[in-house]
């Protein structure tokens, strides 16, 4: 990837930005949902996760590989990505990198023989959510979603004082 300057600073982050929104609302669905009882065909709500697409190369990408902030040595002007150079996925600035949505299986049971969906040894299938762990999930996410902000905001205020000189 060539550096090109302040705007393709800009896409990155808004494409970071677009990343940790759909993070978000996941993790809202699935608190939404964790209390939910089976309905009556009996399908229980499964937790979601966003995960990253796994990268097409012969090996596992690195840290370094799927950030894509690999220094090219050759290049010192230049970065570079396992994305552009050695896969088929190509990434233009501000592309969102892709992700999917996946339902992670399970559930949990829970006691309680009053309950009109309990089986019959008064076991309540409910979803496979922990709110705990959504609200740490939740938590990161959205300092992650500060920091691209925190990220913007400099490159805006670079990209004005570089029009003032």
């Amino acid at each position: 990837m060539k550096v090109t300057g302040l705007f393709s600073a800009m896409r990155w982050t808004m494409s970071g930005l677009n990343n940790e929104v759909k993070k978000m609302d996941v993790i809202s669905e699935n608190i939404a949902n964790a209390d939910r009882a089976p309905d009556a065909a009996g399908h229980i709500y499964h937790r979601k996760v966003v995960v990253p697409e796994k990268p097409k190369f012969g090996r596992k990408a690195s840290f370094a590989d799927t950030m894509a902030l690999k220094l090219r040595k050759d290049e010192p002007g230049h970065l570079s990505s396992m994305l552009e150079t050695d896969g088929p996925i190509k990434l233009k600035p501000g592309e969102a990198a892709p992700v999917k949505i996946e339902e992670v299986k399970g559930e949990k049971l829970v006691y309680n023989p009053g309950h009109p969906r309990a089986d019959e040894n008064g076991y309540v299938h409910m979803p496979n959510v922990n709110v705990v762990e959504e609200m740490v999930d939740l938590v990161s996410t959205s300092r992650t979603y500060e920091a691209n902000v925190t990220v913007l905001d400099a490159a805006k205020k670079m990209a004005k004082h570089a029009l003032n000189i």
